[in-house]
């Protein structure tokens, strides 16, 4: 009897441990197995702010999470500190999920190199809905900004020791610091996760945590010596060269006084040199402000390039006018010199380019420019004055361009950069389905007359965009070329036997571009522009075509360009952000 208990005993040992072994194996193929699945992918279950994103590829996930996040960002939230209530959205504060960050965090979770044990241990975890935490981007400017004016009566940032210009003493003296109660951003966005993972959550509670200033009074102490030193260099001397290389000669052209540097001057926490553990105040240059300062001076020191001008006579185009160098003052790179000038009492020379003229008078003997080729006309009238102003600066810059045979041309390369720098104004453009105010609205009226002169002089066109809408500035509609730097862009070849030049001129409120170079008795013939299915709301199409022949009247190419036009209500007018 004993003999068969130990032997039913001994049945079950081997049972239990036959079970043990198929269970072992079991959960060792279900791992590898489920290794081999998510090998290239985020592990299955895995979640990031409640967001489901196991299974999924890096790619697939960042789609997901930008897709959830455009949603987030606009979705109405309430901010709640005990009695009081906030409506606001995630945009309008500054916080927004950050979609590459966050799939590479739950793509390194799965992946991050680890043993098998530790990575099949966090595939288990993952199967039974691991949640890692979202990663945030927060516009910091923005993030304060809003707090600052909508939630000033709670958040109270703490504020450093600083200085503070006294004018009865001429000179500096310290502020202290005061300690402050800020609303805690880490609690807002644990907070936030969750109403990302739950559509029906829209509150936040916030949270208040005392900060501290970095900068106490004691610590203005080198920052004071500093400004006392500046102060005693006023006022400060802003020089150029000018000249070529073999005979430089200094000129001042503006002094820095004491309301100018009070608007450069910053002071920001630095480290310590005697301490780099510990803040100090630090005196700096505002960039924005130096900036804004150099753009100031720009007028008074730049000078566009004259090319040696051209007229007929006798059949033959001679020089009536020298060429000559421009010059531009570099802004970004004058900063730091700016900066280095006032901060360590160094003397101040700006940097300037040299630009030099397309056509210099030494080159005109040989290019070939004997003929009239055809010409481009638009018409402006109506323009605010802005618009008539931009279009003269941009003129400028193709007055006089050369291009040589077989070469291509393209706008927004001669048209280089766009901005206060260059004197342009803010004018409409036609941008991302608005139509709103930019720096150079209105420079299309030259690259349009620029299009038509090519067209009627028989070149190739390699690239032509319409615009969004009809504009009543390029009449007839069909013959217009938008650009916007870099892209769209106006191309064309110079495929005449010898090289092109393109000049420019305003007649009253007309704007004519001639191109001259060698007459090689091709024959264009344009057909159009024809408009059709045009509709009440003001859209329509046109086709505008394009043949040239060679002297033998054989052809040569023959190009049609097609314009779409919508409808010009589906691009509303914003007002002007830069009035």
């Amino acid at each position: 009897m004993e003999n068969l208990k130990d032997n039913l005993k001994r049945l079950i040992r081997q049972k239990k441990f036959l079970i043990g072994i198929i269970v072992f194996f079991v959960v060792v193929i279900f791992f590898v197995v489920l290794n081999i699945f998510n090998s290239d992918k985020i592990n299955t279950g895995l979640k990031a702010g409640g967001i489901k994103l196991g299974g999924a590829n890096i790619v697939s996930a960042e789609e997901r999470l930008k897709f959830i996040n455009e949603e987030f960002v606009e979705r109405k939230i309430f901010l709640n500190y005990k009695n009081q209530k906030w409506e606001t959205s995630p945009k309008e504060m500054g916080l927004s999920i950050d979609d590459k960050e966050t799939a590479l965090l739950a793509f390194n979770y799965s992946h991050s190199g680890k043993s098998p044990i530790i990575a099949s241990w966090r595939q288990l975890k993952s199967l039974l809905g691991k949640d890692v935490s979202v990663v945030w981007n927060i516009d910091e400017e923005k993030m304060e900004k809003f707090l600052g004016e909508n939630l000033n009566s709670i958040h109270q940032p703490a504020q450093n020791a600083t200085l503070v210009f006294n004018p009865q003493k001429e000179g500096f003296s310290s502020v202290p610091e005061k300690n402050g109660i800020v609303i805690s951003i880490e609690q807002m966005k644990k907070s936030l996760e969750e109403i990302v993972s739950d559509p029906n959550k829209n509150e936040v509670w916030l949270h208040l945590t005392e900060q501290e200033p970095e900068i106490d009074e004691s610590e203005t102490l080198k920052a004071l010596e500093k400004t006392k030193e500046i102060m005693q260099t006023i006022p400060i001397s802003i020089n150029t060269y000018e000249g070529d290389e073999k005979e430089k000669s200094k000129k001042e052209i503006d002094k820095i006084e004491t309301e100018n540097l009070l608007n450069l001057i910053d002071f920001e926490p630095i480290s310590d040199p005697e301490n780099p553990e510990n803040k100090i105040l630090g005196v700096t240059i505002n960039e924005e402000a130096a900036k804004n300062y150099l753009i100031s001076l720009a007028p008074q020191i730049n000078r566009e390039p004259i090319d040696a001008k051209l007229t007929f006579k006798n059949g033959r185009v001679i020089v009536f006018a020298l060429s000559q160098s421009g010059i531009r003052l570099e802004i970004e790179k004058n900063i730091p010199i700016l900066f280095r000038g006032i901060l360590n009492n160094q003397k101040i020379i700006l940097e300037i380019k040299q630009i030099k003229p397309l056509i210099t008078t030494e080159s005109i003997d040989n290019l070939g420019i004997i003929s009239f080729l055809g010409k481009g006309v638009s018409n402006f009238s109506g323009s605010p004055t802005s618009r008539v102003h931009n279009i003269k600066i941009a003129t400028a810059r193709f007055n006089g361009v050369l291009i040589e045979p077989e070469k291509e041309f393209s706008f927004n390369e001669i048209l280089g950069e766009v901005g206060p720098e260059q004197g342009y104004e803010p004018e409409l453009v036609i941008k991302k389905n608005k139509t709103i105010p930019e720096y150079g609205g209105g420079i299309c009226q030259v690259s349009t007359t620029v299009f038509r002169a090519a067209v009627n002089s028989g070149l190739k066109v390699t690239e032509r965009f319409a615009h969004a809408f009809p504009v009543k500035y390029y009449n007839p509609q069909g013959f217009d070329a938008t650009i916007y730097p870099p892209s769209p862009d106006l191309k064309f070849i110079n495929n005449t036997p010898a090289n092109i030049l393109l000049q420019a001129k305003i007649v009253g409120t007309e704007l004519i571009f001639e191109i001259y170079g060698t007459d090689d008795s091709r024959k264009i013939k344009i057909d159009g522009p024809k408009q059709y299915d045009i509709k009440e709301d003001g859209s329509m199409k046109a086709t505008l075509t394009q043949e040239v022949y060679d002297k033998d009247g054989n052809p040569m190419f023959k190009k049609t360009f097609y314009s779409n036009y919508k409808s010009p209500d589906l691009y509303p007018v914003e007002r002007n952000p830069l009035e």
